[in-house]
């Protein structure tokens, strides 16, 4: 069953084959959804209400964040963190463990916090998110464009990141069942 929910058209009932509740319709017929409306401006729903467009594919998937709902979620976690710790004056969470995932975050002197979400098993995490703060101290704190508190545009930031990025995956998983 399909809803309308925040602007876009989510799965709202009757989990299958891998599409949960929660997950929106990302493209049909190979069209990417923006929202509830295709890229030819079609409305969704209207489209797969009518008989005539049949037979249909649908891709669904997790909807890709706003920059400002990746802020928004980010600061609700690192208050809730900050408020649950036994620690007086805590800073939040350095490191969030569960079955599929660890979520490590480093906070600099200065209050920026980095968060990677890995494979539990990935070794190596701590060096990462130094290697990503020495990135965005090299390319984003020296770029005269940006803004403090703002998403960071930079090319040669995006190239840094992806790199390390790429040698962390390929430095691969560690531990049991590898």
């Amino acid at each position: 069953v399909l809803r309308l929910h925040d602007e876009r058209v989510v799965v709202a009932f009757g989990q299958r084959d891998g599409i949960r509740v929660g997950h929106a319709v990302l493209a049909i017929n190979g069209a990417e959804v923006n929202g509830r409306f295709t890229a030819d401006g079609k409305d969704v729903l209207e489209f797969l209400g009518n008989p005539a467009n049949y037979p249909v594919s649908i891709r669904f998937g997790r909807h890709r964040l706003s920059s400002n709902e990746k802020l928004m979620l980010a600061s609700m976690l690192f208050a809730i963190g900050s408020q649950l710790s036994p620690e007086v004056g805590s800073s939040g969470i350095e490191m969030l463990e569960t079955d599929t995932f660890k979520l490590h975050c480093f906070q600099t002197l200065t209050g920026i916090k980095f968060v990677v979400l890995a494979d539990p098993r990935q070794a190596g995490i701590d060096s990462l998110l130094r290697k990503i703060y020495e990135i965005y101290s090299d390319f984003a704190l020296k770029n005269p464009f940006y803004s403090l508190e703002m998403p960071i545009r930079c090319e040669l930031f995006d190239q840094n990141l992806k790199l390390a990025l790429e040698v962390a995956e390929k430095a691969g998983p560690f531990g049991p069942g590898s």
